[in-house]
């Protein structure tokens, strides 16, 4: 699927600038193009309908057309990892086995067993074994022995009665390819996403657990405040994790925790949290026992409430967040509401707020997003996976066409091929160019997305 800009002159004297998305190899021929142009306009503001004529005065603009978004577009080359991960949720790319290369590590809520696979060939082996619900992970080298650490988090579920959360340290054992050393941190309902982040500037990562939602939060609209916890590490793993807070005044459903360097602190770290306040931002200052958090809303958003198709939840505020950058200009990169159908880019006003940009609405349950320079041009592109609430679905690119971030190049990402719940970007192959994987969930796979340069 290949977008077109196309200006059109009309038989009333008038002309009109027309985008379409057409599927066709190459730019298209002007007996593709009439069917689609015909209903856009009025009675009495025909397209010219002799498709002679129509070819010759399109002709050039198509060719320009494609041309322009084929030098924005990367083209792909599809690697599948894993072929019947039943339910597909999480995945991060880190290196393992500490031999240069990323590797990957994937999970489901509905496969009981934590595996990773080993960059190149894709050779998976399973870390631990039991551990069902599996919902989220993250990784810190925390010994400095070039292989990390993994924080995981199981025996989730949305309903607090029914869901553990369990919290879980994984070790190897000498040889990263056998099974882990598992070390509890900690057991709080719900328990939903995990980070590491630097929070005091010292160079030691805390642990960040954030549970969904508190235990008095009830569907469909979980009103009430969430919690937000950090542990620092112990220096015998094994041995008590002690919990401390970060705040517990987090509205309705916290979904991603995502560490970033964003107010120019040159060593501490910060969160954002997406989830149903929208965008806020947890910063802290002090250190040690006198460690504190303040917390700040950036945006609210999506804020109209909405009910999923069962009336058990409702969605606002933002699902999730990455921080890109057009040059030397940041912006920020949402799926909004919370499990919803909207990918929103927010630019920089220069006058301490945010412009808020909807790109896309075409998703059914949007679930994670992904940020990088894909074509290689110095502006950061966007994928978005779409979970399709169970159902079989697309992923999509989005390529920034100037560094004003107000206009965007969409594209397919494997076309009803993957239902992504979660992605990574990661340069898998050692070329030079970012890579994708993406994990699927009604589609049951994780697939890297070997990234071929731009099209030509």
């Amino acid at each position: 699927m290949r977008s077109y800009l196309m200006a059109l002159c009309l038989r009333d004297g008038s002309a009109a600038i027309v985008h379409l998305k057409l599927r066709c190899a190459g730019a298209p021929s002007a007996a593709q193009v009439a069917p689609h142009l015909q209903p856009l306009f009025a009675p009495g503001h025909r397209v010219i309908d002799n498709v002679r004529t129509m070819r010759r005065s399109l002709i050039l603009l198509l060719a320009l057309a494609g041309l322009a978004a084929a030098q924005k577009t990367v083209t792909f080359k599809e690697q599948l990892v894993d072929g019947k991960m039943t339910g597909g949720y999480a995945v991060i790319a880190v290196d393992v086995n500490h031999d240069g290369k990323p590797d990957i590590i994937g999970l489901s809520q509905q496969v009981k067993d934590l595996t990773w696979y080993e960059n190149p060939s894709w050779t998976p082996h399973v870390m631990a074994k039991d551990l069902p619900g599996l919902v989220n992970l993250a990784f810190n080298d925390i010994d400095g022995d070039g292989i990390p650490e993994i924080a995981v988090e199981y025996s989730f579920a949305m309903q607090p009665s029914r869901s553990e959360g369990n919290v879980v340290l994984l070790s190897h054992q000498g040889d990263p390819t056998g099974l882990w050393k598992v070390d509890k941190v900690d057991a709080i309902t719900t328990s939903h996403h995990i980070a590491w982040a630097d929070l005091e500037g010292t160079g030691q990562k805390l642990l960040l657990n954030a549970p969904l939602i508190s235990p008095s939060q009830v569907g469909p609209k979980y009103e009430g405040k969430a919690p937000l916890y950090y542990y620092r590490v112990p220096k015998d793993w094994s041995s008590p994790w002690k919990r401390e807070l970060v705040t517990d005044q987090l509205g309705g459903v916290t979904h991603r925790v995502r560490v970033v360097k964003w107010d120019g602190d040159a060593k501490r770290e910060q969160l954002f949290i997406a989830g149903f306040d929208g965008l806020s931002l947890i910063s802290a200052t002090g250190s040690g026992s006198n460690l504190k958090f303040n917390t700040k809303l950036v945006n609210p958003g999506d804020q109209i409430e909405r009910a999923n198709a069962e009336g058990t939840a409702y969605s606002i505020g933002t699902g999730d967040v990455k921080i890109g950058h057009l040059g030397k200009e940041r912006f920020l990169i949402t799926n909004e509401p919370w499990h919803g159908h909207e990918v929103v880019v927010y630019l920089d006003n220069k006058k301490g707020g945010w412009n808020r940009q909807v790109i896309f609405t075409g998703l059914t349950e949007g679930h994670e997003i992904c940020i990088g320079d894909l074509n290689g041009d110095g502006l950061d592109d966007i994928v978005a996976g779409d979970r399709a609430r169970g159902k079989v679905s697309t992923s999509h690119v989005f390529y920034a066409s100037d560094a004003s971030g107000t206009k965007w190049v969409h594209e397919e990402l494997d076309h009803m091929g993957m239902s992504a719940s979660g992605c990574a970007i990661a340069d898998f192959n050692g070329d030079g160019r970012p890579d994708i994987v993406m994990i699927g969930g009604a589609t049951h796979n994780i697939k890297v997305y070997e990234n071929q340069g731009v099209a030509k």
